[in-house]
Parts: structure tokens; C-alpha cells; sequence
């Protein structure tokens, strides 16, 4: 019996023997290399033109040499992460053990037993492997994830038997990932981002806690207290307490393997670390380091390695000059931003590929790749009536067989069964009216009684589905409510999301996933990985098409409000607007109910979409500040996306989205043609008290508003000094001025009251479609207009088309080019445009309206000059 155990027991080793030497053995498996060592981060980022932007290494990493390295710093982290260090040959089979052991009891695989040879191992080798084999099968089994684990110990005793400890030190404490300040790698560049100083001049404290933060990076960090802006975590982790505690707990472990004294370890633990607060000062951020970022996080979800490990090139869709301008916006050079704490988030995606072009992180981005939620372009926030196109209407034209003249009810109703009446930003209530006038008003019931019909019609699951198709976080899009037409309950999104969820308008009601890699090719094998361009057919082509419609009428149809700021007369634009209020949870920040948290502004061509944040982070909004009159009325997120379609717009492929077969013309509007038999029921003409139509009642509204009256009831009412004529206000006139009966309207057309008489219509902006004076406008009065008159806004037209009143501005002669040329013609113009802005029946109260940039301001084409006249109108 004993002799069949021990035989049973070689029989055994021998065949384990055989199956280790095959595994180390296998052809295709890691080979060790000195040179493979000193191959590493050696990753290259290239934007759309096949430009370099960035370079794995230096950027990242500041190598430093073993005798630089403080001995205390060499104790700590060997007393964290290797303390039998000196004494293994590179495999430490008892704290290996140990480890598995206390995995199988938690189950949590927590303890990886790795020797610092080990790690060194998997950055060089293991990691690269792993990338291989993922590239290949697509996942990696159980099985081969141990074959590596054993090839990596196997090469781990090789490698001791090479090179000497010291060396091996050195490699680790250069490679190490602190996370923090642009993708931190290595002590030197760890010590200057903490501490502000060189490794060598690092204490014993300071070495303890840079050796006790690798574990937890992000919660480690004591200057996320400071600059951490994700809801999600600001002001629920004390990041400086978890620093210390996580300093102690290595001073522990140091004391415990005899690497400091009981009197080193009081001193130390008792004393408080001094970290380097402004980071400004000690990290320096690359003018593409936002987009790098993201690009750094997209490539370790599609490739399953860490480019900083891994050497690949990768291939993005950064377009280099739009990534320019819109740093130069975050730095506050461009677009004026009415105080230092308001913040913004932009993000330009390409319709067609989905390709994320170029984002705008925020005025206070500061790298940490632990920490993307810094980043204003991918952090979310409530997107308030921007999501009206995207959910309450957009889907009625396929699933409800409703036209763009549909009539929608505007009425107190309270519609979520809250308790109480679903409220518009107005305060108003205007009954029957048109749909494009809902939108462009943004009433807020009409699209919640679509949202309603529309779920009542294919149920909850569906739009569950749609709202992940759109691109929409999977934990938002499961908690769909039909809140979310309005952008209210738990609907939260990104500038990312937003501006992809857009791009379907354009593109044929199909959405491309968001993506900024366009491919991976691996260095050490040039094996190919493309980007997610997954595709998603959300609404018919038809459909798009007629939201479009709408939503360029929102732009260009004169509904006095800042979309307008859009209105370029040299392409077609399309957008919305959207902002969010405070509820009762604003009082513990001391914010006063109601008031506005967060502005919005979409706004998409043909050929991109942009979509840009604005409001105060948690930083900010935890002491108390809010958006008021003076962010609303500076309307920042609209000019800085009118400046970036511009920018665009030079030398782009812009033109209108062209109407595709299957649309009819209906009533006024459009509707697919496969409805026109059955009809839009509830596109017939509602009549309201006054047998007025809602059309009807549309233009009477926007001409009273248009002149400076105030519409309610149904009725206009005039400013003291003014008087009602047909639909409109105009100053009144004396006995000897009134016009003879003859002359006055009569009440089959009241609105005609001469040639160049208000009529009530709707005075609609230029259209770039048919550039130039769309019809003659109103006489402007002499006499002085109400204080803030709110009128339609008149973006500049085409220069060879100029608007009425409109100073004629000098163009640049053919032969000048450059800063030199534009100079000379602000330098021109500076004095008419002054005096346009201060006089024109067109300004609004937004302070931006009069404010001009210098004569020597950087201008590197006409098109700012253009930008800066248009700014203005908001």
C-alpha cells in the first residue's frame, strides 16, 4: 500500500514536472529580455492628419537612477509590497501561499502574492501577452490566465539570475502608476506632484505615504479634496484623512519589519504631511491633455492593456485645430465668461462616424486618469428641455403618424401624478398651439403628454432600449421615467452624450457610437485593433429629417430667446437649449429654491453636432453659488458653440440636410408620406375663444413680444407710452401723427396698417438657405423703445447681403493674409461696429451685447471679427 502511495505521489511530481516545463517551454509563450525592459511606454498618439500629439515616457515618467532613491523611500515600499525582497530569488513561495490561502477564504482574490521581480515581469511581458492573447480569442480563460502566472514566476527566477536587485528596484520604482497629475508614473514624478520637490529631498513621512497610495490612488489623493468635481464623490470621501490613515498604516508596516525605530515611527505618525496644494504650480497639463486623457481610457477598454505599458500607436479622430480653439475658450482668451467659477463642458462629435473631434474638459481640468470625472466633456448633469427632440417628439413622427403642424394643448395638468401641476418656465399656460411653437417656446406639458402617448403606445421596455441606443448611461436609461422629455427625474448625461444623441438628427436618424480611437496598431506585432463604431437605427430617415425641420425653425424662427445666438447666415444651423433648476436640496447649500443649476446649448450642422454645459461644480455650488441673471443673460454655452460651428464652418462641407424621399407636405408642415391617407387627426386647425387659430395666436404673440408688449391671455398688452396697432406695440402718436380713417386697419385685416406695417406674422431670422434680407422688417420707430425690449434677434447676414442699419465693415484686400490683414481690418471697423452695437433696436439686455475684443487681440481670421459682431444676439 505504501509503495502504490509514493509511487501514485513521483508519478504524480513527475507529471506536474513535465506539464510546468511544457507551460514555460510553450513557443508561444514570454521570453525574457533585458532589451524587452527597456522597450517600455513607448506609445505613440496621432490625431486625424497622421500627426504625433503625444509620446509614452518622458511626459509621464522622469526616470531616476537606484543611488537617487532615498533609503527610507526603497523601506517603504518594500515593507508595503516585498519585504523578504533581499533574501527570495525572485518567486517568495511562503507570502505567495499565504495569499492564496486568504483569497479561497474571502473569495475576493484581493492578495496577490507578487514579488516586485513578479511585477516587473508582468509590466514588461505579462501584460503584453495578455494583449496578444486578448487580440486573438477575444477573453482569456482560467486556464490560461494560470499558464501565465506561471511562465511569469518562471521568468521571474530568470530574471534574478541576470540582473541585479538594485536594477530591478530601480525599473519598479520608475514604472510604478500613482495616478494622479497627467497619468503619473515613477517616484520622481509622484514626489514633485505631492510634495513639490525631488525624490531625494523626500522625508520619511512624505516615503511612507507615496509607498501606502498605489493602492488606491484616487482615494488617496489629498488634492481631490480640493479639485474633485464628480457628484458622485465630492464631499464623501475625506481624501486627506485617507492619506494620513493610509501613511500610518505603512509607517505600521515599516516598523513591524524593522525598517525604522519605535522613536521614528512616533515622530512620524504624529506629525502632520505637508502636500503641495496648488497644482497648478507643479503639473504642467499638454494643450491636448484632456482628449489624451480620454484617449488613454478608451485605448485600456478596447485593447484590455494600458498604453503606458503596452507600446501601440493609436489613431484618433482629434482634430488638432478645433482641440486649439476650444483650449483657448476653457483659458477664457475667446468667449468671455461673467466670473472665474462658472464652468463649462464641451464635446464635438463628426455626425456620420461619430468620432469625437475635440472636447473642452472644463476651465479648471487638471490630468488624473484616476479621476475622469473632473472632466466637464464626460461628467453628467441634468439636461433639462434639450432632451424634448431626443424623447418627447422626435418619435412621434414614426410611432404616432403625428406632421411638424401637429396642435399640442398647452394646460395645467399635473401630469407625473406629483400632486400638483406640471409648470412651464413662463409660468403660463397658452392652450392650443403648434408644435413647432411649443418647441420653440420650450413649453414643458406638450412634451410630457407626448412622452406619455408615446410609452402608452409601446410600453416602458422600449424606451429603456432607446435611451441605452442613445448613448445614455445603462443605470440612467434603466430608471427611464417619463420625466425624461423634459430632462427632469434621474435623467442625467454628458456633453459627450449629448452632442452623440444629437448626431442622429443629421445622419439619417442613426446614431454612431462616440468614440475618439479610430485603431490600435500593437508595436511588437502590428496586429490591429479598431475602435467601437457600433451603429444604432433609432428613428426612420424621414423622421430626422422632420425633427430637423423644427429644430432649425428654433434657431431661425424669431422666438426671442438665446438659441438664437446659433443663427449663422452662412450655413445652416440647428439646436436647442436646455437648463435645469435647484429643488428643496438646494437649501442645505444655501441656494434659494427653483433658481437655475445647470444651461445648456446643442446646437449641430450637417456635418457635426456640439453640445456644451455651463453651472457651478460641487466645489462652488457647496458654497453657495447658483446661476443667476447675470450667467443666464451672458449666455456662454450658446456663443462658445455659435464660435466652434464657425471655426468649422471655415473651409467645412457644410450644407443643408438634404429632405429624403418618403415626406409629404401637409397642412403647412411635413409628414411621412405613408400617413398621409390616414391624416394627422389633431393637426386640424384648433380655434381658440377669439376664433383664432393657434397659428394665428402664434404670430400675435411673437409680434406683441416682438415690439415689447406682454402677451397673456391670450392678449397683448403695451408699455405705458405705447399703443396697441393690429398685433404689435408702437409708440404713440400725437393727434396731428395719427393716420386718417382711411389709413386705419380695418378688421377683416388688421394687422395691415401700410406698406411697411407689422402684419403679426413671425419675423423670421435670414435664412442661410437664401442668404440676404428675407422681406422688409418693421420701420423701427424714432422715439425712444422700452427699457429692455425683447424683439426678435437679427444675427448678421451675409456680407454681400448686409441686413438694414447694418454698418458696411471693411474686408480684408485679397493680397493680405494673416494676423497682420484681420488687425487692420478691426482696426477699421471698430468704431462703426461700436456704434452698430450701441444703437441697434436689436440689443438685448445680455452684457456681452456692447463688449468688443482689442484692436491687438490674437484674430487669426475674418471669421472672429464675424463671431464678434454676432455676439450680440443671445
Amino acid at each position: 500500500m505504501a509503495v502504490a502511495v509514493l509511487t501514485l505521489f513521483l508519478v504524480g511530481c513527475v507529471s506536474v514536472f513535465f506539464v510546468l516545463v511544457n507551460i514555460i517551454n510553450d513557443p508561444d509563450g514570454m521570453r525574457f529580455s533585458k532589451d524587452g525592459l527597456s522597450t517600455m511606454s513607448n506609445s505613440r498618439i496621432f490625431d486625424n492628419a497622421g500627426n504625433m500629439v503625444y509620446e509614452f515616457g518622458a511626459e509621464i515618467r522622469e526616470d531616476v537612477t537606484y543611488e537617487q532613491i532615498p533609503q527610507n523611500l526603497i523601506d517603504a515600499f518594500l515593507a508595503v509590497e516585498d519585504s523578504r525582497f533581499f533574501t527570495h530569488n525572485g518567486f517568495d513561495l511562503p507570502r505567495f501561499m499565504a495569499a492564496g490561502i486568504t483569497n479561497l477564504r474571502s473569495g475576493s482574490f484581493s492578495q496577490g502574492g507578487s514579488t516586485l521581480t513578479m511585477q516587473m515581469i508582468d509590466n514588461a511581458f505579462t501584460k503584453n501577452q495578455e494583449s496578444k492573447l486578448q487580440a486573438e480569442k477575444g477573453s482569456i480563460s482560467k486556464l490560461e490566465q494560470i499558464k501565465l502566472k506561471i511562465q511569469e514566476i518562471y521568468l521571474a527566477l530568470i530574471a534574478e539570475q541576470t540582473i541585479d536587485k538594485e536594477d530591478i528596484i530601480e525599473y519598479y520604482l520608475n514604472r510604478i502608476w500613482f495616478g494622479s497629475g497627467g497619468n503619473t508614473r515613477g517616484v520622481q514624478k509622484a514626489a514633485k506632484y505631492y510634495f513639490d520637490k525631488d525624490v531625494t529631498q523626500l522625508n520619511l513621512g512624505e516615503a511612507a505615504f507615496l509607498a501606502g497610495s498605489i493602492n488606491a490612488p484616487f482615494t488617496n489623493n489629498p488634492l481631490n479634496n480640493i479639485h474633485n468635481t464628480s457628484d458622485e464623490t465630492a464631499g464623501q470621501i475625506d481624501h486627506l484623512a485617507a492619506a494620513q490613515e493610509r501613511r500610518n498604516t505603512t509607517l505600521d508596516l515599516m516598523l513591524k519589519h524593522g525598517y525604522i525605530t519605535q522613536e521614528e515611527y512616533d515622530l512620524e505618525r504624529n506629525a502632520d504631511l505637508a502636500f503641495a496644494l496648488d497644482w497648478k504650480e507643479t503639473i504642467s497639463v499638454d494643450p491636448n491633455q484632456a482628449y489624451i486623457d480620454q484617449v488613454i481610457v478608451e485605448a485600456q477598454q478596447i485593447s484590455g492593456q494600458d498604453p503606458a505599458i503596452i507600446p501601440m500607436d493609436i489613431y484618433t479622430a482629434l482634430n488638432a485645430g478645433a482641440q486649439a480653439e476650444l483650449d483657448k475658450i476653457m483659458n477664457g482668451e475667446i468667449v468671455p465668461f461673467p466670473n472665474e467659477m462658472l464652468d463649462v463642458g464641451t464635446a464635438i462629435v463628426e455626425n456620420s462616424t461619430g468620432e469625437i473631434i475635440a472636447v473642452g474638459p472644463g476651465r479648471h481640468y487638471h490630468s488624473d486618469a484616476t479621476n475622469v470625472k473632473q472632466d466637464n466633456s464626460i461628467n453628467t448633469k441634468q439636461p433639462g428641455s434639450s432632451m424634448k427632440p431626443l424623447l418627447a417628439y422626435c418619435s412621434t413622427f414614426d410611432i404616432l403618424g403625428w406632421s411638424t403642424t401637429h396642435t399640442v394643448i398647452d394646460q395645467p395638468k399635473d401630469y407625473w401624478h406629483a400632486g400638483s401641476n406640471l409648470r412651464n418656465a413662463d409660468g403660463k399656460y397658452d392652450g392650443a398651439m403648434s408644435l413647432s411653437r411649443a418647441l420653440g417656446v420650450s413649453k414643458n406639458t406638450p412634451a410630457a403628454q407626448a412622452m406619455i402617448d408615446l410609452v402608452d403606445t409601446t410600453g416602458t421596455p422600449y424606451w429603456i432600449q432607446f435611451c441605452k441606443d442613445l448613448g445614455f448611461d445603462d443605470e440612467v436609461a434603466e430608471r427611464f421615467a417619463p420625466q425624461y422629455a423634459i430632462g427632469g427625474a434621474d435623467m442625467y448625461a454628458s456633453p459627450v452624450q449629448m452632442a452623440s444623441a444629437y448626431s442622429m438628427f443629421a445622419n439619417q436618424g442613426t446614431r454612431v457610437n462616440a468614440h475618439r480611437i479610430r485603431r490600435i496598431v500593437r508595436r511588437s506585432d502590428n496586429a490591429e485593433i479598431n475602435g467601437n463604431s457600433t451603429t444604432y437605427e433609432l428613428i426612420s430617415t424621414q423622421a430626422a429629417y422632420m425633427m430637423s425641420s423644427l429644430l432649425k425653425d428654433v434657431v431661425y424662427g424669431g422666438y426671442q430667446n438665446y438659441n438664437e445666438v446659433l443663427a449663422s447666415p452662412n450655413y445652416t444651423a440647428y439646436g436647442k437649449s436646455g437648463t435645469s433648476n435647484w429643488g428643496p436640496e438646494a437649501a442645505q447649500y444655501g441656494i434659494p429654491d427653483g433658481v437655475m443649476k445647470d444651461e445648456w446649448s446643442l446646437g449641430y450642422t450637417s456635418t457635426y453636432s456640439i453640445a456644451t454645459w455651463s453651472g457651478y461644480l460641487p466645489v462652488y455650488f457647496m458654497q453657495g453659488y447658483y446661476m443667476t441673471w447675470t450667467e443666464l443673460e451672458a449666455a456662454t454655452a450658446f456663443h462658445i458653440n455659435r464660435y466652434m460651428l464657425d471655426y468649422l464652418a471655415t473651409g467645412g462641407d457644410y450644407h443643408p440636410i438634404d429632405r429624403p424621399d418618403g415626406i409629404s407636405d401637409y397642412n403647412g408642415g411635413l409628414i411621412k408620406t405613408e400617413f398621409v391617407s390616414r391624416g394627422d387627426t389633431t393637426s386640424t386647425p384648433v380655434v381658440n375663444q377669439d376664433n383664432t387659430t393657434p397659428e394665428e395666436k402664434d404670430q400675435e404673440r411673437t409680434a406683441c413680444e416682438g415690439s415689447g408688449g406682454t402677451f397673456d391671455n391670450g392678449a397683448c398688452h403695451c408699455p405705458d407710452g405705447y399703443e396697441l396697432s393690429g398685433s404689435a406695440c408702437l409708440p404713440e402718436k400725437t393727434s396731428s401723427e395719427k393716420p386718417s380713417e382711411s389709413q386705419q386697419p380695418s378688421q377683416e385685416n388688421p394687422g395691415n396698417a401700410g406698406n411697411n406695417a407689422n402684419t403679426g406674422t413671425n419675423v423670421p431670422l435670414p435664412n442661410p438657405e437664401q442668404p440676404g434680407n428675407n422681406g422688409q422688417q418693421p420701420d423701427v420707430p424714432d422715439e425712444p423703445v422700452p427699457d429692455n425690449p425683447v424683439v426678435p434677434d437679427q444675427p448678421i447676414v451675409n456680407p454681400d447681403n448686409p441686413t438694414p442699419g447694418e454698418p458696411d465693415l471693411p474686408v480684408p484686400d485679397a493680397g493680405e493674409t494673416g494676423e497682420s490683414a484681420i488687425s487692420g481690418v478691426i482696426g477699421q471697423s471698430f468704431q462703426a461696429l461700436s456704434q452698430y452695437s450701441q444703437n441697434s433696436i436689436f440689443q438685448k439686455k445680455n452684457p456681452l451685447a456692447v463688449t468688443l475684443y482689442p484692436v491687438d487681440a490674437p484674430m487669426e481670421n475674418q471669421r472672429r471679427l464675424q463671431y464678434q459682431k454676432t455676439a450680440f444676439t443671445a
